[in-house]
Formats: structure tokens, sequence, C-alpha cells
């Protein structure tokens, strides 16, 4: 933990000056100071990169995007996920044939959730990052990682979330607070749209579900929601599209 702060440190002094580096060392102070760390402390767990050689951990705030391939406004930062919380969530899902369906991960940074699905047996995943570093880096992992999964067929896009057609296949979409309102609830309403017009089983996965307000519409249905870890720092909540 205190290695990665030093080199959040050293990346902030380089793009931001000394003044935004004094806020950020503040607020990673108070972190440790109230316990904070401790409910973020699998960002720095590498034994899935270890047991895969890819990487896939930390995380990457909004400043150290340099290079995205639509506009950051409302964007969240990349923060990797725990992979017994990928599970979990998934089996809370209910759905049986995973095989049937396709995964969409909104904001898929280095591509660990899509490795993830492809091991829980997915049909096929598809990434979308905005952050051109990321999708690099996703690219490169991705490319390690179909050593050990060979049949899994991945689709990676480096794009704006308003950019892309939303796939008409039966499919999960997996989301880590990848924006912030009013975009999301903007995407929430697209993929509406979508299903609407080409009907199909949907499920949404929606971790450090900080928007939930987006899915008001009636055709939502609530599967699960609650806290993972027992923490109010990981709130979630799944969804199905009822017809």
């Amino acid at each position: 933990m205190a290695r990665s702060i030093a080199s959040r440190m050293r990346r902030s002094l380089a793009r931001n000056g000394v003044w935004e580096t004094i806020k950020l060392a503040v607020y990673n102070l108070a972190l440790l100071a109230t316990g904070g760390s401790r409910d973020h402390r699998y960002v720095h767990d590498a034994s899935f990169d270890l047991k895969y050689d890819v990487d896939t951990g930390g995380v990457v705030e909004i400043d150290e995007m340099k290079k995205p391939a639509g506009s950051l406004e409302n964007a969240g930062r990349y923060e990797t996920i725990d992979p017994v919380w990928f599970d979990d969530l998934l089996a809370r899902t209910g759905i049986v044939n995973i095989k049937d369906f396709q995964l969409l991960d909104l904001g898929s940074g280095k591509g660990r959730v899509l490795m993830l699905a492809a091991l829980a047996g997915f049909g096929k995943m598809i990434g979308v990052e905005i952050d051109e570093d990321l999708h690099s880096s996703a690219v490169s992992n991705i490319a390690i990682f179909n050593k050990h999964v060979p049949a899994a067929e991945f689709a990676l896009l480096n794009a704006d979330i308003r950019d892309f057609d939303i796939p008409t296949d039966p499919m999960l979409c997996f989301a880590n607070n990848p924006v912030e309102q009013p975009l999301f609830g903007q995407f929430v309403t697209r993929i509406e749209e979508s299903l609407t017009a080409h009907p199909r089983p949907f499920f949404f996965v929606y971790l450090h579900a900080n928007h939930m307000e987006a899915f008001s519409d009636p055709h939502w249905i609530e599967i699960d929601a609650g806290l993972l870890n027992e923490s109010d720092k990981h709130p979630y909540a799944i969804y199905e599209w009822t017809c």
C-alpha cells in the first residue's frame, strides 16, 4: 500500500504540481489513519496476476488517463475487482446457462473482469474502455491470458460508452462504477431503448452502485442488492430486464 501511494505521489507531482499533490497526500494519509485503506486492500492483491502472468491490479485515477477516446467528463477511475467478488455477484444473478450469454464490461480497464468471465464460461466477452493506455494493457493481458483459455472469444473496444452499438444478444452487463451521473443514466436509457426494440434476456450487475436511481423503469427487477464484505464502501445491485 505504501509503495503504491508513493508511486501515485510521484505521478501527481509530474502531472498536477505541488498543491494538488498535497491534497492527494492528505487524502491518502486520512485513509491510512482511519483504517479506510483496508476496504481497498484487494486492489493490490497480486494473486490473480501471478497465476496468469498478467498485470490487471491497482488503481488508475482520472488524471492519469492521457489519451481518452472521448470526453472524460463524468468518467470514473479504474479500480480492479476481487475475483471472489465477481464469482459471488455472478452466482447471485441466478443465470443457469452462462455459455448462452455474452458479457459486456463498461470501463473494462486492464481486462480482469473479461478474463474472469471467460473462466466462468461466458460465450463472448466485450470490453469498452475510454482510455487508450488501459485499453492497450487489456489487449496485451488478453493475449497472454488466451494461452490459458484458448477457446475464449474477446472483443476489446477503445471507445466512449456513448459511441458504440449495444449488442442484441442475451447479455450480462457488468459495471464497476465506470461513470457518474448524468452519463450513467443516459447509458441505462440507451440499454432500455435497445431492449425495447430487441427483447432478449438481459442482466445488469452494478458494483459500487452509486446511481441506482437510473433503474427506475418498471421493467427492471432488482434481483439482489447489498454490501460486499459487509462494507458500506462496496454497495452492489443486480437487475434483470423483464419484457
